[in-house]
């Protein structure tokens, strides 16, 4: 195969795990330029394209090319020659990149407001109202699965949806930190990583207290903090608790935290729990009883993250068994969930894996990289991710030394894909079921 036949085998290959947006954005203007036994250079239309296809994707394309050329291959990257990547016509450009990290399915309509959390959702509208101006920055925090990612996502969509040319990055502190890493290697990565976060109108940055003990993202984060604030730039924080509250982050960083505005989002009543359910089931287009409802939300007062699981999961095994979710059901599902704090091992989250995919342990956690064995692998990372809140390192070391950028992709397909694809989240919550029914 000549090197234009191979990239056509590639992007068909890419099509598998990407979708047409994306193959169009970062790889449709990109070509092999040069290409030899065990290499190829791949030249790109843009430094942006090129970046992703260096680092974001690269799994993708280190995958695709050992399928179609049956070897590995050292994949090298440039940008296309200026006189070559000129626009055809006034208006191609974009002031802001498609991949700001946002979600399109959070936003203010379906967040349910109440009194637990009716203070932070009118200063977050006040910031959309007038960025940079009123509340800045805004740090909001709570306890986990509360609502604060999906308050950070409805700021950043209001403000794109009305300022369509408003340069937006959404990132988890660890994100941030993973990125900085990388952009220590090149001084150009490192030019690349500081005009992505502070070349921005907005930057919202979740799980901030990731930063505890990191002494140069730290440092990194501080100086973009500060070049935005001067700037007039509006910055939102999202934390488990309040900044008064960090230990091992600098405290001329805590100082900035604290420079706005403060709110946090406290734990929903029943009347908002109920509320949620309603909507949650509503979305699902399925009827559930108010006796269900009622009786789900009187058992489950803490996350709304945890409520939501559970109706999935008595909607996911209701449709599987072709049967009303009944409260029976309900209490079946509910004696599956673990007490408050319960500790779940995870080999033991390995284990559940591996017996649902027919695979052994020391499979999934080898260098083995056909997909019987990488799905797997992506899906107990994600589990491990969701049940234990373990760091990337962590996991990457519990799934045989995998580094944090291949655990990242991981993660990052299987929260894509669970979005579309009921029988995926119906194999995933029944893993999860087994899981958490072993360690009542």
């Amino acid at each position: 195969m000549n090197h234009k036949e191979v990239w056509k085998n590639v992007l068909t290959f890419l099509e598998k795990d990407l979708s047409k947006g994306e193959i169009a954005t970062f790889f449709g203007s990109a070509e092999i330029t040069d290409l030899q036994e065990d290499s190829a250079r791949i030249v790109c239309p843009s430094r942006l394209a090129l970046e992703k296809l260096r680092t974001h994707y690269a799994p993708n394309l280190a995958e695709a090319f050992r399928t179609v050329g049956g070897r590995d291959y050292q994949l090298s990257f440039e940008v296309k020659p200026l006189e070559n990547n000129l626009p055809q016509e006034p208006g191609t450009f974009f002031h802001h990149t498609p991949s700001n990290g946002l979600s399109g399915s959070y936003n203010f309509d379906s967040f349910v407001v109440g009194l637990s959390n009716q203070l932070a959702v009118s200063v977050a509208q006040a910031v959309v109202e007038q960025p940079g101006a009123l509340h800045n920055p805004l740090f909001i925090y709570s306890g986990v699965g509360l609502g604060k990612t999906h308050l950070l996502h409805a700021v950043g969509n209001s403000v794109q949806e009305k300022s369509p040319n408003a340069r937006i990055i959404y990132a988890s502190a660890e994100r941030f930190t993973t990125e900085f890493i990388r952009s220590i290697q090149s001084q150009q990565t490192a030019a690349s990583f500081r005009r992505k976060f502070r070349g921005v109108d907005l930057l919202l940055i979740d799980d901030v207290q990731f930063f505890a003990s990191r002494t140069a993202s730290q440092e990194e984060f501080f100086n973009t903090f500060n070049e935005l604030f001067l700037a007039g730039k509006q910055v939102v924080l999202a934390a488990d608790r309040h900044p008064a509250e960090f230990k091992n982050v600098e405290q001329r960083l805590i100082s900035r935290f604290a420079g706005g505005m403060i709110t946090d989002i406290r734990e929903p009543d029943l009347d908002m729990r109920l509320q949620i359910l309603h909507r949650k089931a509503a979305a699902q287009q399925t009827e559930v009883s108010e006796d269900v409802l009622l009786a789900l939300a009187q058992q489950l007062e803490g996350s709304i993250r945890q409520l939501e699981g559970t109706l999935h999961q008595l909607l996911a095994i209701s449709q599987a068994q072709k049967a009303p979710p009944t409260e029976e059901l309900l209490k079946a599902v509910l004696r599956t969930a673990p007490p408050a704090k319960t500790f779940i091992a995870p080999q033991d989250i390995i284990g559940s894996v591996c017996r649902a995919y027919q695979i052994t342990s020391e499979q999934l956690c080898s260098s083995k990289r056909s997909r019987e064995i990488v799905f797997p692998r992506q899906i107990a990372a994600y589990l491990i991710r969701q049940i234990n809140q373990a760091s990337l390192n962590q996991i990457g070391e519990l799934l045989g030394g995998k580094d944090h950028s291949t655990i990242l992709y991981g993660l990052e397909k299987i929260e894509k894909n669970l979005i579309g694809d009921q029988i995926l989240k119906n194999q995933v919550e029944s893993i999860r079921g087994e899981i958490l029914g072993k360690n009542r």
